[in-house]
């Protein structure tokens, strides 16, 4: 009898879907679906079907397949290793050497069969590289992607991981990884999981969060339950023939088009004609287990528990140690004499044939399975409790070389002594492959048993603190606190450095503090590290000051580490002249160790480098960087050479050589490909290109750059500057809905990762943002915040820009309060520009910087544009000084600085009252204005220099009405997402055919329920706030919902009351984040 259809019915929909990820997948761009699925429903036979269906496509397809196990069950990539090792296996020598790139050595901790086969010295491009451990995991994930897009480069490849929701974490993040990244590679990926089986907070539930948030977000799909018409089909499969119509009844009602419990139910009417039909899908499951022989239920009881596949040897292994402690000989059926099969004893092979034969165990590539984990679950669950606890036993003693599983089945047996061993010796086993979230999890399972098993670590606390922070060898010791310091360079490793600070504060707290001041004092560098990448950096730069406090002032790498660490930390908070003095300090204690240590004066060199570009001497620190970058070179330390790259493009900056910081930022991207840490590190310095290109006014490469490195990006500072580039080339392309929600994304990130370099920038674009949309309020306390922050730093530039700024939204508020008559306002506007270039001035002058140096340039030009829009506040708006401004710009070769200046050049001409003769001034700088901006597609500054010429009638080229014929959001053309990977060039501009929508796509919040009103608003609040996310004016909102503007601006007081926000752009954020409006 059949017990399953040798034909597949239905899902036609589902293989179209996939189809088309296939489709794309042949012509090179890659893809990703995720299936959801509940349980029994049919999802792995839909992979099954579909891996038999493009098996027999014309151009073969390499299949790559794996599954995880139940819960905590898998090693660390045990579904990926599952997939990739039979293949790698079968490859020859030198075409796996080929295969495996740049990356042997982290693939080979994964596979260590494969060692040796393969020689490392013979790889292109291999070389030893020091990273820090936040970032190994990042070249695995880059290898495995190099590994399967070198075998999709012979055939189109699809890629499945089966039952994602309990996956490991190192799976999980492999699978979202691939789905960001992969775009040129001929795969296809594809993710299972039973959404019925997660919780809100189950690691996978977020991480599909993240991906739908992702620019170009993975396809999904959900098969539902089979219909009426599929279930008769079904029927007839296995049955032979139509089913009839009660039979049919039964069958539909009873299974909910579930094809495994419909299968269930026809076995049971076959088997058993007494049994009720109506009983559940377990109880069926029993009943037919129940008629089978003691040898076939025996079978079953020890592989259910399992919840794994199994070869023939572990059987036997469990079945061994099940009967260890056994007081009789396991019961038989027969008396009479069986043979085995070579493996399994005559009695075990007998009870595996039974039950393969009944349908309750699956039998492929050597891999014993029960059917399904329904069907393991309800055979399981009817274990009592002895019996069970002596299978989880037997299950953890006969397979106990693999610790996870190992913990897993000693915890389901109620051991946790004999858990917490296991668990250390999984931790050891995820460190090992670089799975750091996977290591925290067996870790803090052990922490929860340490007192049983603390005196089983392999490491001391003190022993790894000095080696993480200092690198020098260490005495092997025994203590508990081993435990904790692992848990916390794992959590910071996985990118929780807020749970890695509470670890080293609760070891603090633990420990005298009278005793070995060395060792507390690295504690707390290494806290400083944690809190700096959680955002606290107030109390990351106390932790810093401590730790110096704590180490002895004496030749050692200790205090040469926690001196260097200071001097990094004053670095990037602006206060260059402290982090000068300390990064010199440094660098002396290094080389003074016997023997000195590179390591710490390379990080001091870098530090040292940065500050002097700062304080005046940009050809000094461009010197002594490339001095620091070739030390890192000959070091193999790849951390510091990164560090290097992203500061000398800083540098080259500062320099105004704004070119050469875009090359230096692509030889960083491609030394970063050849690394391996692509998307790590070379997304990063996409993020510092974007701000060079965007001042070059390249601003669809910027766009593009940033775009790209939102994909795959840790949550830190570094995100934060990308995502301050992108926000702000939107601005100024557009200044529209898009540019206004990626805006508030970011202060939303903002405010959970403050930094003021990243701050200062974001408030500035939000004061451009308001004044392009005629919001003068919003526009002023962004400007304030700002400058603020700005003059309380050493940057000297960033002061300048942001004085610029502020002056600039003091002289629209000065107009605005002209036109109402508001002297107080006035008043206000006056005194605060003023003061501001005074202070600005003082800044500058502060630090003596040489005139002629392209940053004393850059700072000079900002300050003239500020004085210029003074004039604007007191009234006396001068083309003259608007014409100085300009030629600053242009000798800088700044050319949106330029039109900007040009702009406000024909503005003060033509309100000099000069009649005709003004217009005849005026026509040049306007058009040179608007030839900038057609250039650069600058839509915002094109409307306003459309109104001006049309005020004072000056005929405009035919190109402005084009571009200005439609919408603020018009779609701008940018290379597709992740294309840079494959493109020999890292700033690639060749133009694709992704638009603006990617960027919608990013930042808004998909398949947000409307909610009701909350905060008190009224219904006609809440029209306006619908309106008000979309960036618009007051003027528009008023002419939508017909109603003046003056009501529209009590309205969106009222908005901005009951939200408790400080402006519009606020308010749309929080209001979305909220769910009290749908985004689109």
């Amino acid at each position: 009898p059949r017990y399953t259809s040798a034909r597949f019915v239905g899902r036609e929909d589902a293989f179209t879907r996939l189809a088309s990820v296939l489709q794309s997948a042949a012509v090179g761009d890659a893809g990703a679906l995720l299936i959801d699925g509940t349980a029994g429903v049919g999802v792995t036979r839909f992979i099954d079907e579909a891996v038999r269906r493009v098996g027999t496509l014309q151009e073969p397809t390499l299949v790559l397949r794996g599954r995880a196990s139940p819960d905590g069950a898998d090693r660390p990539y045990g579904p990926v290793l599952q997939a990739l090792g039979p293949m790698l296996d079968a490859l020859r020598d030198d075409e796996l050497e080929r295969v495996m790139g740049t990356a042997t050595d982290e693939l080979m901790a994964l596979l260590p069969g494969l060692a040796d086969r393969i020689d490392p010295a013979r790889i292109p491009g291999r070389r030893w590289l020091t990273t820090g451990p936040e970032r190994r995991q990042a070249r695995v994930l880059e290898g495995v992607l190099g590994v399967v897009g070198r075998l999709s480069e012979r055939r189109p490849t699809l890629f499945v991981i089966e039952d994602l929701h309990r996956a490991d974490a190192a799976t999980r993040r492999l699978l979202g990884f691939l789905a960001r990244i992969a775009r040129s590679q001929r795969l296809s990926i594809v993710g299972t999981y039973q959404g019925d089986a997660m919780r809100g907070t189950d690691p996978w539930a977020m991480e599909l969060q993240e991906l739908e948030r992702a620019p170009r977000p993975p396809e999904r799909l959900t098969l539902p339950p089979l219909g009426r018409d599929d279930l008769a089909r079904l029927v007839e499969a296995i049955e032979g023939q139509r089913p009839s119509a009660s039979v049919l009844v039964l069958v539909v009602e009873r299974s909910a088009g579930r094809p495994l419990v419909a299968e269930e139910l026809l076995a049971a009417r076959r088997e058993l004609p007494g049994v009720s039909l109506a009983s559940t899908f377990e109880d069926l499951v029993l009943a037919r287990v129940a008629i089978r022989s003691p040898e076939c239920r025996r079978v079953l009881r020890l592989m259910a528990p399992a919840g794994r596949d199994l070869s023939r040897l572990e059987l036997v292994a469990i079945a061994d140690a099940y009967e260890r402690d056994a007081t009789s000989a396991p019961p038989r059926s027969s008396s009479g004499p069986r043979l085995g099969d070579g493996v399994l004893d005559a009695d075990l092979a007998a009870g595996l044939d039974e039950a393969i034969e009944h349908g309750f165990v699956t039998d492929t590539n050597g891999g014993l399975c029960v059917r399904h984990e329904l069907v393991s679950r309800a055979i399981e669950a009817d274990l009592l409790p002895t019996s069970s606890i002596r299978h989880q036993v037997a299950i953890a003693r006969a397979l106990g070389d693999d610790p996870f599983v190992a913990t897993r089945h000693h915890l389901l047996a109620y051991d946790p002594i004999a858990a917490g061993v296991a668990a250390v010796g999984a931790a050891d086993a995820a460190a090992a492959v670089h799975a750091p979230a996977d290591e925290l999890r067996v870790l803090e399972l052990a922490i929860g048993t340490q007192g049983a098993v603390a005196g089983r670590s392999s490491r001391s606390a003190a022993a790894r603190q000095r080696r993480v922070a200092v690198g020098s060898p260490a005495k092997v010791e025994r203590g508990p606190a081993d435990l904790a310091i692992r848990a916390a360079e794992a959590a910071f490793a996985a990118g929780r450095p807020v749970r890695a600070a509470a670890y080293v504060e609760a070891i603090l707290g633990a420990t005298d503090g009278r005793r070995d001041r060395t060792a507390r004092g690295l504690l707390h560098a290494r806290l400083a590290d944690f809190l700096r990448a959680s955002g606290d950096a107030e109390r990351a730069l106390a932790a810093r000051r401590r730790a110096v406090a704590l180490v002895p002032n004496m030749v050692s790498i200790a205090r040469a580490a926690v001196v260097a660490g200071l001097a990094q930390a004053r670095m990037l908070d602006g206060t260059f002249s402290e982090a000068e003095r300390l990064a010199a300090e440094a660098i002396r204690i290094a080389r003074a160790c016997d023997p000195p240590d590179r390591h710490w004066e390379l990080h001091a060199t870098t530090t040292h480098g940065v500050s002097l570009g700062w304080r005046g001497d940009p050809e000094q620190a461009i010197a002594t960087l490339r001095e620091a970058r070739a030390m890192a070179e000959s070091l193999g330390d790849f951390d510091e050479l990164f560090r290097i790259f992203a500061n000398l493009t800083t540098v080259l900056d500062l320099a105004g050589r704004h070119e050469e910081a875009v090359s230096v930022a692509s030889e960083g991207i491609e030394e970063a490909r050849d690394a391996g840490l692509e998307a790590v590190y070379g997304n990063v310095l996409r993020g510092n290109a974007a701000d060079s290109l965007f001042l070059l006014g390249r601003w669809q490469q910027a766009r593009s750059l940033s775009t790209t490195a939102l994909e795959w990006l840790p949550v830190g500072v570094h995100f934060l500057n990308t995502l301050v580039a992108l926000a702000t080339v939107e601005i100024e392309l557009s200044a529209g809905e898009v540019a206004g929600r990626l805006l508030g994304r970011t202060m939303l990130e903002l405010e959970a990762l403050p930094d003021a370099q990243q701050a200062v920038p974001l408030h500035l674009a939000a004061a451009s943002f308001a004044l392009w949309r005629g919001d003068v309020g919003d526009a002023l306390r962004s400007a304030d915040r700002g400058w603020s922050l700005a003059r309380e730093t050493e940057d000297w530039i960033l002061a300048a820009r942001a004085a610029a700024t502020a002056v600039e939204v003091d002289a629209a508020a000065a107009i605005e309060a002209r036109e109402k008559r508001d002297l107080a306002t006035l008043a206000a506007a006056r005194e605060r520009s003023h003061e501001t270039i005074r202070s600005a001035r003082v800044l500058l002058r502060r630090h003596g910087v040489d005139g002629a140096l392209g940053s004393r340039r850059l700072a000079d030009a900002y300050l003239a544009t500020a004085r210029a829009h003074r004039g604007r506040v007191d009234g006396r708006d001068l083309g003259a000084s608007w014409d100085a401004v300009a030629m600053a710009w242009r000798d800088l070769g700044i050319p949106y600085e330029l039109a900007r200046a040009r702009w406000r050049e024909a503005e003060a001409r033509l309100g000099a009252g000069a009649g005709r003769h003004g217009r005849a001034d005026a026509r040049a700088p306007l058009l040179e204005a608007v030839y900038i901006a057609l250039k650069l597609g600058a839509m915002p500054l094109l409307r306003e220099l459309r109104e001006l010429a049309g005020r004072s009638r000056i005929n405009l080229p035919p190109e402005v009405a084009d571009r200005l014929g439609n919408p603020d959001d018009r779609p701008g053309v940018m290379v597709g997402p992740g294309r840079a990977l494959a493109t020999t060039s890292s700033l690639d501009t060749t133009d694709g055919v992704v638009a603006t929508e990617l960027i919608r796509q990013a930042v808004a919040t998909r398949d947000t329920e409307v909610r009701q009103d909350t905060f008190g608003l009224s219904r006609r609040e809440h029209d306006v706030l619908v309106h008000l996310t979309k960036g618009r004016t007051n003027r528009e909102i008023g002419e939508r919902l017909f109603i003046s503007q003056k009501t529209v601006g009590v309205h969106v007081g009222n908005i901005l009351s009951k939200l408790g926000v400080s402006g519009r752009v606020e308010a749309a954020a929080v209001a979305i984040r909220l769910g009290l409006i749908e985004p689109g």
